[in-house]
């Protein structure tokens, strides 16, 4: 009867919903997957991490919607939009209740909404389970999908790093200049078919890196390549190439990047490792190269990998071969630290690429069942060099040598409105990290999460992205506290409070120390038009006084808070506005108060007879110094990801066109520049510019066939 009452209810429902759950336009698709990184971007407060790998998780539902009644538990979770107890719930209604038949229907499953739904309308239909369709070589060519990337971007004025420099100085220090063109390149071409098939090829040259010639020879700096395959009988997953292998809480193992940052997704703490994925990003070292393959039987999976591949590293040793009477030495390379910036434009950055080969040997096991599962994690790496850090008090109980290992037990269990999960792990030195937790859906407005994580000073992780503080998962303890109440249709209300200490010594901190971090936003919707958010964070970390006194450097609390105030306003399907106020202040010990302020106003316009988009930003700073300094999520081209560090006093402007040639060409042209009213020089280094200005251009062109 219940089921005969819902179908009853669609045509009023879908009537009434019209407007609130619809099949969007891609650009309208591509707002809500960069609203989801814009959180986890400004989260993470650093300029330089690529995305690109979370965005690529969920751009596959462009082309390829997810089907709602055949998608796992591991195809929800990607979406990065459902907490764990609406991916219960909805397992739970499909049981119950048979397949979905509309999207209208979501709404009336218990933890979910009209808003939830119309986040997730773009990229799912609900259609009859049909099992996996068999692929033939008419369907690979008739349905799969093409696609080419070209990129070029520069910085426009003359830095240092470019600049002309005398001969004989340059012989003498020849580190004093990048060997390549200031121009940054990308490549990329990969063909698609639904979420079973992928196969392509990317290649980036970085500015001031050498293209054809010198230590170049053959074109791009970083090539990466891969073939995946999913669905395919008993194998859930082949990868060959280049890839990523993602496994429980990110705790035992994790290569990439995890959506378990801290931010207004407040109860979005609990990850699941969808074990193996293509890689098709540009960072140069978040990735497995080699194969690997996932085979299914019954409830339990089984994953294996290998991964063999040259890692950037500086070294410090270069042991020449010796020879005696009756004995030979082999070479030892020995290196004081892995280098992860991807940059090879100085003799001494190219000298230290791939200067050692580092092998991942790994397996999970998987067992599922109903609303239990369990999965047990273990990896061992080596490399063919020694690392020998330098000798840093607080990095003492860091790995060090030749090779490390991990194992792991993950665990995630639903019942009725709870989700318990957790991991525990223990690294070859003997050293221990537990992350447990609880996601508690008190009502259909109301949900809170509590997690519990202890990372001991000694844990040595081979590859990690579990949830904490601290950018390691080593030395820290600490308890978070996430709540998501929505007391109205139109309101939300999202805080969180994260009590944490680092009982070891830390990078400017030469004592154990403490803090918090507590995070509180309202946001309001009144309309599907316009967006209202109010947020205001406040963290506090110890940290060493800037000046010895009687020769010790003793631990002072530095506060940092931060209030914004953001509204979006979408004038018409051709107009959207968005304008910030933002305030941050920062002091440590008993220095000076440190004070920035933001302020900016964004556009976004689609002209209505000609397919051309421009978006533009005009934004006015001032920040006392760096400490004090702001951060800003910017569009950007397809694929690419800006969020740029504002600090100093001045203005930041950036505007963009897109132009969709036709269904298969796409253009993108998009200049941004950083004017400074506080200096006369920019940057640091050989990418100081003589100037108050920073300019960049940047061109991208997408095929798709």
């Amino acid at each position: 009867m219940r089921r005969l009452g819902i179908m009853f209810l669609l045509l009023a429902f879908a009537c009434a919903a019209q407007a609130q759950v619809r099949r969007f336009d891609p650009d309208q698709k591509a707002n809500v997957i960069e609203q989801r990184i814009e959180q986890i971007a400004e989260a993470a407060e650093n300029e330089n991490i690529d995305y690109n790998a979370l965005f690529e998780q969920l751009t596959i539902y462009y082309d390829f919607p997810l089907n709602i009644n055949t998608a796992d538990v591991d195809d929800l979770f990607t979406l990065g939009l459902l907490n764990n107890y609406q991916i219960g719930q909805l397992i739970n209604y499909r049981k119950e209740y048979g397949p979905i038949l509309s999207v209208f229907e979501l709404p009336r499953i218990d933890g979910w909404t009209v808003e939830i739904a119309d986040l997730l309308a773009p990229f799912i239909v609900a259609e009859p389970d049909d099992g996996r369709e068999k692929i033939t070589f008419e369907k690979l060519k008739d349905y799969g999908k093409h696609e080419v990337v070209m990129r070029w971007q520069r910085i426009l004025e003359e830095q240092l790093g470019y600049s002309p420099i005398d001969d004989a100085e340059l012989e003498a220090n020849p580190n004093r200049r990048y060997l390549g063109s200031p121009d940054r390149l990308f490549f990329r071409y990969r063909y698609r078919f639904s979420d079973r098939i992928s196969f392509g090829y990317t290649g980036e040259k970085d500015a001031g890196e050498e293209f054809f010639q010198g230590s170049q020879p053959q074109g791009f700096d970083f090539n990466s390549a891969h073939l995946f395959l999913k669905d395919f009988g008993r194998f859930k997953s082949i990868a060959i190439g280049d890839y990523q292998a993602q496994f429980g809480q990110g705790l035992t193992f994790w290569s990439g990047l995890g959506f378990n940052r801290k931010s207004a997704f407040s109860t979005s703490i609990a990850q699941l490792g969808g074990g193996l994925r293509p890689y098709t990003s540009i960072n140069e070292n978040l990735f497995l190269r080699g194969a690997a393959t996932t085979v299914e039987a019954g409830n339990f999976k089984v994953t294996g990998f290998y991964s063999g591949k040259g890692i950037d590293a500086t070294v410090t040793t270069d042991a020449s071969t010796e020879e005696g009477e009756d004995t030979f030495f082999e070479p030892e390379i020995v290196v004081s630290a892995f280098q992860e910036s991807g940059f090879h434009r100085t003799p001494r950055e190219v000298a230290n690429k791939n200067a050692l080969f580092q092998e991942h040997f790994g397996g999970n096991l998987d067992f599922t069942k109903d609303n239990f599962h369990i999965g047990v994690t273990g990896v061992y790496m080596r490399i063919d060099g020694t690392l020998n850090r330098r000798n840093q008090e607080y990095s003492a109980f860091r790995f060090q040598g030749r090779e490390n290992a991990t194992m792991g037990i993950d665990y995630a269990w639903r019942y009725r409105n709870f989700f318990v999960f957790g991991e525990t792990a223990r690294s070859l030195n003997g050293g221990l990290a537990t992350i447990n937790g609880v996601n508690i859906n008190l009502h259909s407005r109301l949900s809170l999460n509590v997690t519990q994580r202890h990372y001991a000073k000694d844990f040595q992780p081979v590859a990690s992205v579990s949830f904490g503080e601290g950018s390691q998962t080593e030395n820290e303890t600490g308890i978070y506290a996430g709540l998501e109440f929505r007391p109205f249709s139109k309101w939300t209300v999202n805080a969180f409070i994260d009590q944490f200490r680092f009982p070891w010594l830390r990078f400017q901190t030469d004592a154990p120390s403490s803090g918090y971090d507590f995070f509180g936003q309202v946001e309001y919707n009144p309309t599907s038009r316009i967006n209202i958010y109010f947020r205001y964070r406040e963290r506090l970390r110890e940290i060493n006084t800037r000046e010895e006194v009687d020769r010790i450097r003793f631990l002072v609390p530095n506060p940092r808070k931060n209030a914004r105030i953001n509204f979006i306003y979408r004038v018409s399907r051709n107009l959207r506005l968005g304008s910030r106020v933002e305030y941050v202040d920062f002091k440590r010990g008993d220095e000076p108060l440190s004070q920035g302020y933001l302020v900016f106003q964004d556009i976004s316009y689609k002209l209505k007879k000609v397919p051309i988009t421009f978006t533009g930003r005009y934004a006015l700073f001032q920040t006392d110094n760096f400490d004090s300094r702001l951060y800003a999520y910017e569009n950007d081209v397809l694929y690419f990801f800006s969020i740029p560090a504002y600090s100093g006093r001045g203005t930041r402007t950036y505007l963009m066109m897109k132009y969709d040639i036709n269904r298969n060409i796409d253009l993108w042209v998009r200049w941004a520049q950083f004017y400074f009213t506080d200096r006369q020089e920019v940057g640091t280094g050989l990418e100081q510019i003589d100037g108050n200005t920073r300019s960049e251009i940047k061109i991208q062109a997408r095929f798709k066939f």
